[in-house]
């Protein structure tokens, strides 16, 4: 049989490092052990087809130095010469995670985050085929400029190592164990999580970066940490808490699904609602005590929910649909 040759653009690295490096770090490791696909990191190899993850280079990828990514110009020149095709996992624009609310903000993003953003939808459009993590993330690319058809939504996968064997309903803690899991950016919306660790009943745990401009009060900062250490904290949690806005799909709310955990998320933006398909309870920003008070009323029933519901938050279930679409070109 006669594999499907796959060139991914994106080379990871197993230290821990961020939401997009772990996924396409499973995506990777679980198409490799697939007989019919050979994957490999090598841009001078013949391949049939070429996956980017949207320009990055990944954290892992040294033949570019201190290269974080690609170039629209090369991409174009690579896919001409090979006659490949080309596959995109569309990961985020600018002006979406960081839109511009003063004249200095606007004046940066026309410096910086405007070019990267033209880059990335002359990328999309010149795919063959693109994957989007999830709703919103397509509507928002299709808003500023995307304008093909060969696309489908693919929410991530948590890997196997968030799969909690032990999965049981037990009773809520007291204090109300919450966890938050995101490296800091303005969006993430750490501000809140600072806010909810001052209620009483509630303790709360984080793990990522954390930014000097926010007090951070009560939360119990760990760092980054690997996914075992994750684990172990999540063993002990109640709820993933996690307020971001205009997240395209976060990983941390997949894994912490796929675990059993459900999740306090924000509907006002993005795509946890989307994600979360129940599993979990809306945040009311404007009363924080009512969201603690509803999460503790309701946590045995989402416990519940979750014993049959997590599975589609396994790696397993999003590497069969992205290796669904690889199979679209395996005789083309």
């Amino acid at each position: 049989m006669k594999k499907t040759k796959i060139f991914f653009a994106y080379k990871h690295t197993d230290n821990p490092w961020g939401g997009a490096n772990n996924f396409i770090r499973a995506l990777y490791n679980e198409i490799k052990i697939n007989p019919e696909f050979d994957v490999h990191h090598n841009i001078n190899l013949k391949s049939d087809i070429i996956f980017f993850s949207q320009l990055s280079c990944g954290p892992g990828n040294v033949l570019f130095g201190s290269k974080k990514r690609y170039r629209f110009s090369d991409i174009k020149k690579l896919k001409n010469k090979s006659k490949a095709k080309l596959v995109v996992r569309a990961v985020n624009l600018n002006i979406n995670s960081h839109p511009p609310k003063s004249l200095g903000s606007i004046l940066a993003y026309i410096r910086t985050g405007l070019w990267l953003d033209i880059e990335t939808i002359k990328l999309v459009n010149l795919a063959d085929f693109v994957i989007f993590q999830s709703e919103f993330q397509k509507e928002f690319f299709k808003r500023w400029g995307y304008k093909g058809k060969n696309n489908t939504v693919i929410h991530n996968g948590a890997p196997l190592i968030f799969k909690n064997n032990n999965f049981f309903v037990k009773e809520v803690n007291n204090p109300l164990k919450l966890v938050s899991n995101s490296n800091y950016k303005e969006f993430k919306k750490h501000d809140i999580i600072a806010k909810i660790s001052l209620l009483k009943e509630v303790s709360v745990i984080h793990v990522g970066t954390w930014s000097d401009k926010i007090k951070n009060h009560k939360v119990d900062i760990r760092g980054t940490l690997s996914h075992e250490e994750i684990v172990e904290i999540y063993k002990n949690s109640d709820y993933l808490l996690h307020p971001a806005l205009s997240d395209p799909c976060p990983n941390s709310v997949i894994e912490a699904l796929y675990f059993g955990l459900p999740v306090i998320y924000n509907n006002r933006k993005g795509s946890s609602q989307e994600l979360v398909k129940g599993n979990g309870i809306s945040l009311d920003e404007n009363n924080l005590e009512k969201t603690i008070r509803i999460a503790k009323n309701n946590f045995t029933a989402l416990k519940q929910k979750l014993s049959s519901a997590r599975d589609y938050y396994s790696i397993k279930r999003g590497v069969s649909m992205y290796a669904e679409v690889f199979n679209k070109f395996k005789n083309e």
